[in-house]
């Protein structure tokens, strides 16, 4: 089957009414610029990291089908079996920026369009959208053109600027983890140590990466502690918006995991009036944490460390926490 029709050979195309018009006519231009722009999306779903942004960017770009499907009908209305977009498609575009820009920091200046692959290819696409949307400005001009449509494309933009951030987010914090992953490297090549007795950069990277991915599946913020078996500091991780008592809370039941050897939401039954432990908290000034969240790390039957999740309800930090501990092989540890 061949794809070539010669009837566009004199500069011409048609509409779907079957109108002929020149292909530099404003409607062709509006929804060629869209073609352009859907097709620098595609390369933006093969760029992007966050996993979860793929399928959101696919869905835009079914959408500018039925954008550009409006476009090239000369009917001022979609027909009632015609996919078009309405203000559904704009809020969920709004709800995609705040969530993004929840996770950068505010800017107040011009910033250079990408530090990463998949932010540059992002705001190329802004300046797409942004040139369709100028084109649609001036086909409004001269036809009617749905509101709906003008809201759209302009929050289209500002979406993908949202985008690209985080993507620029995500891909300097990976930066960080490289560049201290290869100083320890470079360090433990110079110094070796013993490695049995605590954990591994490798396993706290990971159980860093999958407390931080199961924290984002709940839509909680948290913050990430870890102690070596002495109570001492390993790891300590605020994740944007957490709440700042949590900065307090996770250390003490990391440290409470590793000094009572056991986890948090154990030691709430022992220290109630009649317990074995009752009033420990209290002896402690609070540096004992009793409810969930904490757990001790074991290896060959030897503490390592501990491991303080505090964001979300109890249970939620559970869950987290687990989430963590699985990930390096010690989600028996409860």
């Amino acid at each position: 089957m061949t794809i070539y029709t010669r009837t566009g050979d004199a500069g011409t195309t048609a509409l779907f009414s079957g109108q002929r018009v020149s292909k530099t006519h404003s409607r062709v231009e509006t929804y060629g610029t869209l073609d352009e722009l859907n097709a620098g999306l595609s390369l933006c779903i093969c760029a992007v990291h966050c996993e979860e942004l793929k399928p959101f960017l696919e869905s835009v770009q079914q959408q500018l089908f039925w954008f550009s499907a409006e476009l090239a009908s000369e009917s001022e209305t979609p027909s009632p079996t015609q996919r078009y977009i309405s203000s559904e498609e704009i809020a969920a575009l709004e709800q995609r920026i705040d969530q993004a820009m929840a996770q950068v920091d505010d800017v107040h200046r011009f910033i250079l369009p990408g530090r990463c692959e998949a932010a540059a290819r992002l705001h190329l696409a802004r300046t797409v959208t942004r040139r369709a949307e100028r084109r649609l400005v001036q086909l409004a001009e001269q036809v009617n053109v749905r509101q709906v449509l003008l809201r759209y494309i302009n929050r289209l933009s500002d979406c993908l600027y949202a985008l690209a951030r985080l993507e620029d987010h995500l891909a300097h914090q990976q930066q960080i983890i490289n560049a201290v992953a290869a100083r320890y490297r470079s360090a433990a090549r110079s110094t070796p140590e013993p490695e049995t007795m605590t954990l591994t950069f490798h396993e706290l990277h990971q159980l860093t990466r999958a407390a931080m991915e199961r924290a984002s599946e709940l839509g909680v913020p948290v913050v990430i502690s870890v102690v070596d078996a002495s109570g001492t500091g390993m790891l300590h991780w605020r994740m944007p918006d957490a709440l700042l008592v949590s900065s307090e809370l996770a250390p003490k039941k990391a440290w409470t995991a590793v000094a009572m050897k056991t986890a948090t939401h154990q030691l709430s039954p022992v220290v109630q009036p009649g317990g074995p432990l009752y009033g420990l908290d209290a002896q402690m000034a609070g540096k004992v944490v009793t409810f969930g969240g904490g757990f001790p790390l074991w290896r060959d039957s030897n503490i390592i460390g501990g491991l303080g999740i505090s964001g979300g309800t109890v249970e939620q930090d559970m869950d987290i926490a687990q989430a963590a501990l699985a990930a390096i092989n010690m989600g028996n540890n409860q």
